[in-house]
This record gives structure tokens, sequence and C-alpha cells, in this order.
């Protein structure tokens, strides 16, 4: 059973702290990615840890494009009840009086 810690799977790369994407939450990972890509771009990354940290950086994209689309199905349920709430009450018809 997935859950928001997990999403989309339990095979995730965790962090040296032992964190999974899920338990860094969105804008942890977001920070994350920025230090890998900062890391990438100084060649401050060591070349034995490379593929280690192109497998976490895949890792973290494919947990917040999840979360992403997540957030965009549940808006999707959930904003045509907020139009439905705004709308005015309909007029009654002359045969109704």
């Amino acid at each position: 059973m997935n859950t928001d810690s997990d999403t989309p799977t339990d095979e995730h790369h965790r962090d040296r702290s032992g964190n999974a994407p899920g338990e860094l939450g969105f804008s942890g990972c977001l920070e994350e990615l920025d230090r890998i890509v900062r890391g990438l771009e100084t060649d401050s990354v060591d070349v034995d840890e490379l593929s280690e940290t192109v497998a976490r950086a895949a890792d973290l994209v494919e947990w917040c494009r999840t979360r992403l689309g997540d957030t965009r199905t549940r808006l999707e349920e959930v904003l045509p009840r907020l139009e439905l709430a705004d709308a005015p009450e309909p007029e009654p018809d002359a045969s109704d009086r």
C-alpha cells in the first residue's frame, strides 16, 4: 500500500541521513535537488559517488512528479465542489409560484 511517504514506490534511494523522498516532503526534495545540481555543476561530487547521486536525484524527481500529479488530481476533484458552492441559486420558474 502506498502512502504519501513512500509514493510512488518503496524502492527509493535514501539520503545519507537515511531519509526517503517522502520523509523530506516536496520542499525538502527540491532543496536536496538544488544541492545535488550545485554539486554537479561545481564538480564537487566524487566520481565514486556519481551514480548514487544521480540515482538519488532521479528518485527525488520521480517522487515530486508523482506528488504533483496526485495534487492535480485531488484539485480536479475538489475545485468543482467549490464552484457549485459559489453558484447562485436558480431563480424559481413561473410554474413554481
